[in-house]
């Protein structure tokens, strides 16, 4: 069972338009059976249901905003992912959190056909909470989270229309 909200808000102004976006949702997921005759443990034990739980986790929300003119674009966005647990090969619950993310972007129209946009995704470089164990599933820190395990990422894009 879940519960989706998005909430939209956007004014044009002489000095340019504003607008922003509330996204997210709040799930509440369980498994109550499996039904198989084959070893429940080995094909659908305790680490894959972990997993399972985890790909719809408890919730998430998205904030975006962005500042718009003739010739300059701003986009600020952040993203709250909630607490998960996960089920290492070791068989331990390794917590991961509440985190946020900031994402940013800048961009400038160059001219009629180009636009240069300059960003970051998670640009304060968050990441997961470090496991320490190396039992996960990319056999590193982390495991493959809703947030990611890369960090930040910078980017410079130039867009040509024609």
């Amino acid at each position: 069972m879940g519960l989706d909200l998005i909430v939209s808000w956007k004014a044009n102004y002489n000095f340019g338009s504003l607008a922003a976006t509330l996204a997210g949702n709040v799930n509440n997921m369980y498994i109550t059976d499996v039904n198989t005759d084959l070893d429940e443990g080995t094909f659908f034990g305790a680490r894959e249901r972990s997993f399972l739980l985890a790909s719809a986790p408890r919730s998430k929300f998205v904030l975006n905003t962005n500042y718009n003119t003739e010739k300059f674009n701003a986009g600020l966005s952040f993203t709250r992912f909630s607490d998960i647990t996960l089920v290492d090969f070791s068989g331990n619950e390794d917590l991961y959190s509440a985190k946020i993310t900031t994402d940013l972007s800048l961009a400038y129209q160059l001219a009629e056909s180009f636009k240069l946009t300059l960003g970051s995704n998670n640009i304060f470089n968050r990441y997961p909470d470090q496991q320490d164990d190396g039992d996960t599933e990319a056999g590193g820190y982390w495991d493959a989270v809703q947030m990611g395990f890369s960090g930040a990422y910078y980017f410079a894009r130039l867009d040509f229309n024609f």
